[in-house]
């Protein structure tokens, strides 16, 4: 469910500006990335989203495979009737072959009508069932869809919810830092082909986040 979200000094409500426009010693730098993917309180609640959301997955799978199951049931119960009806006029066609001999050619036309009349029987009996299975399968496939776009829906949301919160706490986070080392900007370092020594304040502002209950492993910088 994690998804690397690229962002920019600007979703941040970072000020950008040329670095020839601002006096050296006020410029500090951020990697915004790097914050962003290891604020340990989106972390923790991350990984509390998958836990809870684990359930309802499991759940989706499970009716996923009661589908294939039931799609199974309906193509043997469809099979099953055909088969009886062709044993039927398999059994009527050797009984015909059989007493062929000796019957008078409007007995065997008789039988021979009933063979086919059978056999259009079978048609018509195995088609009725297809569309009614066919019919049962695809309200249960529309359901089950529904049930997956409303469970994407609920996590899509949450998981916006949880980078909205985070990306408030980096920029309130680097803000304070900024006003209380006197750094009148604060700039992307993925916007910046140089960044002077001891200006970068992406472990400073890590450090100053929010800490969960629980810490969590750094994605690599």
């Amino acid at each position: 469910m994690k998804k690397a979200v690229k962002l920019t000094a600007l979703s941040l409500g970072l000020a950008l500006a040329s670095s020839f426009a601002m006096a050296e010693e006020n410029i500090a730098f951020l990697n915004v990335d790097y914050a962003f993917a290891n604020n340990p309180t989106r972390q923790a609640e991350l990984k509390k989203m998958d836990e809870e959301f684990k359930a309802p997955v499991d759940k989706l799978k499970a009716d996923e495979k009661v589908l294939q199951d039931k799609k199974a049931s309906f193509e043997k119960e469809i099979d099953d009737k055909a088969k009886a009806i062709d044993k039927e006029i398999e059994s009527k066609v050797k009984s015909l072959e059989k007493d062929a001999p000796k019957l008078r050619q409007a007995d065997i036309k008789k039988r021979q009508d009933e063979i086919s009349a059978l056999a259009k029987k079978r048609q018509g009996e195995v088609q009725k069932l297809v569309s009614q299975r066919d019919a049962d399968f695809k309200k249960l496939v529309e359901e089950h869809q529904k049930n997956v776009a409303k469970f994407q829906a609920d996590a899509q949301q949450r998981e916006r919810e949880i980078n909205q919160k985070a990306l408030i706490e980096i920029q309130k986070t680097a803000t304070d830092i900024a006003k209380a080392k006197n750094f009148s900007i604060v700039l992307d370092e993925k916007t910046v082909v140089y960044t002077v020594e001891g200006k970068d304040i992406t472990e400073d502002v890590l450090k100053a986040l929010p800490q969960p209950a629980t810490s969590t492993t750094k994605q690599a910088k």
